[in-house]
């Protein structure tokens, strides 16, 4: 798979230009076309303190106006960004009525979905990033409200655990992996887990050297600490800019549980975090 269609879901400043600037980075690199999606926000005053015809129309007159500035505002903004880079591009936006079907119909076509970290990270009222991924199978990119690192996936942590998702996500993130200065595989607690083999990581390894990567494995012990803050300390101290992770994940009735390693690491988002399923 090679990175052509990106899709970013833009928020308001300052966490919005963060993501956005990231997103028009990305493409620029990848040469990818670039869908701005923008969810105008649905604030209307409570109708019950409204009396009479005219007095509605006035509200409604009010709302759509301040809607019509929003959208304005987010295109201006993403475009100015977008068009300094000269990359290819397009802004859409998704009225409240219709934004949960259409968040999951724009990111269906794309290759890969950048969303803000600090909810509502530019989607709408009633998805995340987790219940986007799950519901498209299109890989997801959190980037931290705050991130500022002048690199963009140069030094890449992936989370090794020799499982389906683990996989999963290594093939989705491959053309960032093998573009990479150096991708570093981390294998936490290797010896709770028969399915790594005699050397944990080794093939996986081999696996992405074969496919141009350059690529070193660390296995680490996490004496006992939460696997998640060892990935976390881990990523920092070797100035990681990207994590990559198989989100795994099960449902019970409508409700969708991420696995505790998973839900810890989207709850920090120290660093910039491709998730796939």
């Amino acid at each position: 798979m090679s990175l052509k269609n990106i899709a970013v879901f833009l928020d308001e400043p300052p966490a919005g230009s963060v993501c956005a600037g990231y997103a028009v980075r990305l493409a620029l690199r990848y040469r990818a076309h670039l869908v701005g999606i923008f969810v105008t926000p649905s604030e209307w005053p409570h109708a019950s303190y409204v009396r009479g015809h005219d007095a509605i129309a006035q509200m409604i007159e009010e709302q759509r106006a301040k809607e019509a500035r929003s959208v304005a505002s987010a295109s201006e903004r993403f475009e100015c960004v977008a068009e300094h880079e000269g990359i290819s591009f397009e802004f859409r936006t998704i009225r409240p009525s219709d934004s949960a079907d259409d968040a999951l119909f724009h990111s269906l076509h794309a290759d890969l979905v950048l969303v803000g970290h600090r909810k509502p990270g530019g989607l709408p009222e009633y998805r995340s990033a987790e219940s986007m991924l799950l519901a498209t199978g299109v890989p997801v990119l959190i980037v931290p409200d705050r991130w500022n690192s002048g690199t963009i996936a140069e030094n890449i942590l992936v989370a090794w655990n020799a499982t389906r998702e683990a996989r999963r996500a290594i093939a989705d993130a491959m053309p960032l992996l093998q573009n990479a200065r150096m991708v570093s595989v981390i294998v936490v607690d290797a010896h709770t887990n028969a399915r790594h083999g005699q050397e944990p990581g080794a093939d996986i390894a081999v696996y992405l050297s074969r496919h141009g990567v350059n690529v070193n494995v660390e296995r680490v012990s996490s004496d006992g600490r939460p696997v998640a803050q060892v990935i976390t300390d881990h990523a920092l101290l070797a100035r990681s800019d990207l994590l990559v992770l198989g989100a795994y994940s099960h449902a019970r009735s409508r409700e969708v549980l991420f696995g505790g390693v998973t839900r810890a690491l989207l709850k920090s988002a120290a660093i910039p975090l491709f998730i796939a399923h």
